[in-house]
């Protein structure tokens, strides 16, 4: 199996990429009203992190001694 040069692709312009997505007959580019159909669904993980980080801890709540420690379900 040939390594694929992954340097072509990050020489790659913002515009480039644009471009070549729309002279691309497989891909779909989705129109401004589209997108703002769209409801941004957050995994459940995100979701148990980001409200891990907003609730206080336990003690004075300045304590940053436990936040080294990985989260219960890191093993998901």
């Amino acid at each position: 199996m040939q390594a694929f040069d992954w340097s072509k692709v990050d020489a790659l312009t913002d515009d480039q990429i644009i471009e070549a997505a729309k002279a691309d007959p497989d891909s779909v580019m989705p129109t401004e009203a589209e997108l703002a159909e769209f409801d941004l669904v957050l995994p459940a993980k995100a979701r148990r992190e980001m409200a891990q980080a907003k609730a206080p801890r336990a003690g004075d709540g300045d304590d940053d001694s436990d936040r080294n420690n990985p989260p219960k379900e890191a093993a998901e």
